[in-house]
């Protein structure tokens, strides 16, 4: 994690909270990865939970919109109805 904050030090703040969404493909894999770095892989997770764990990595109050990248880029997957969440690989 700690090569993760080195390489997103321009989008942290002094507490490693992502304060802006990066607008490189590259940076924004690597915000991903970050966030989902803080879920634990084989637990399942509510949507509340989810929503509390990304509120708690960033600052600029997009968390449905993180959630989806979350979904969408392959880092957690979620039942059909999207009640339950884990994290996708180690």
């Amino acid at each position: 994690m700690d090569l993760l904050v080195q390489e997103l030090k321009d989008f942290l703040d002094a507490d490693k909270r992502l304060i802006a969404w990066p607008s490189s493909r590259k940076y924004r894999d690597l915000a991903l990865e970050y966030i989902a770095s803080l879920f634990e892989t084989g637990r399942s997770y509510s949507v509340q939970e989810v929503n509390s764990i990304i509120n708690s990595i960033h600052t600029f109050g997009q968390t449905t919109m993180l959630r989806n990248q979350l979904f969408e880029n392959g880092f957690l997957d979620c039942t059909s109805d999207g009640s339950e969440y884990w994290k996708v690989g180690p």
